[in-house]
């Protein structure tokens, strides 16, 4: 116990190092997969530690996953850091975009981007994301695969 006593500042900086590092390798690790996966000319945004809060067809409350949003020339890709859910939607089956506080009822306390789309059975569905900039990721969506008509809707 006397030695944390002394050296607590060493400590907290070193706990703090590694979480910085941490975040650095997962980051990279990430973005390897990307580069593995996609052509740098198909990648219009990218963005890291976003929590993605399921569809609105799954059952339950809202599941967080941690991980990236890839918007992408076809359509739109989340990547859990920690699992293997994937959720990638065409490009052509999203429908809007739009800011929501609230997904499945239950209320994020956050500002989110919840996005409808068209599953291949021609249903809708909904996912949400909180991001920082929900509004740019907005815009970026409704330039990348909404017309104009629906972007005004």
């Amino acid at each position: 116990m006397e030695f944390f006593e002394q050296y607590h500042i060493t400590a907290i900086g070193i706990i703090f190092l590694i979480t910085i590092f941490s975040m650095t390798f997962l980051t990279y690790k990430d973005k390897k997969w990307v580069r593995k996966n996609y052509k740098k000319q198909d990648i219009i945004a990218l963005g890291f530690g976003i929590t993605c809060y399921g569809l609105s067809s799954d059952q339950g409350a809202p599941k967080k996953h941690k991980g990236f949003l890839l918007i992408h020339r076809h359509g739109l890709l989340f990547k859990s850091r920690f699992s293997n859910t994937l959720f990638d939607i065409p490009g052509n089956a999203i429908q809007k975009a739009y800011p929501a506080t609230s997904h499945k009822g239950a209320k994020l306390y956050q500002s989110a981007v919840k996005i409808d789309f068209l599953t291949p059975e021609n249903s809708t569905d909904t996912i949400a994301f909180k991001l920082a900039y929900p509004a740019q990721w907005i815009k970026i969506i409704g330039k990348s695969f909404l017309s104009d008509s629906l972007q005004q809707a």
